[in-house]
């Protein structure tokens, strides 16, 4: 049985003034892009650090860095490479101090492009991916 005109004509009625009371934030909210969560990679001398799942790209970085500087046991040596926002990076490094960077939509995608750039370096030997590393998705290796 159809509802009566009038109830169906309160209901939107209903539905408008919650919207207007909230602002339509309720609507927004759903349509709102994912928080941004970034991901970076930082080297020197052969060490690396790395974050993944930071609210900026700054605290990324600083993560990645101040990581790479406890391995290598030194402060104000280490650089970041790339930051990445809910993507994945990589870096391969070669033989002879090559190395390539990248960063892609999935884990296999930045480890075949850092690795196709450092191989554009013409090491002696295949470049070998150091660290890859997802930042807003579950971690694979």
């Amino acid at each position: 049985m159809p509802l009566p005109r009038l109830t169906v004509l309160r209901s939107a009625a209903v539905v408008t003034a919650l919207l207007s009371l909230c602002g339509g934030k309720a609507f927004a909210a759903s349509q709102a892009e994912p928080a941004p969560l970034w991901g970076a990679i930082a080297t020197v001398d052969g060490l690396y650090g790395y974050a993944y799942d930071q609210p900026t790209s700054a605290s990324a970085e600083n993560a990645a860095r101040a990581q790479c500087e406890r391995k290598a046991g030194r402060t104000g040596t280490c650089v970041v490479r790339t930051t990445f926002n809910r993507a994945c990076g990589a870096m391969a490094t070669g033989n002879f101090g090559e190395w390539g960077v990248a960063s892609a939509p999935t884990i296999a995608a930045a480890r075949k492009e850092a690795t196709a750039q450092c191989d554009s370096h013409l090491p002696t030997e295949p470049c070998k991916v150091m660290v890859a590393v997802c930042s807003g998705q579950p971690q694979k290796k």
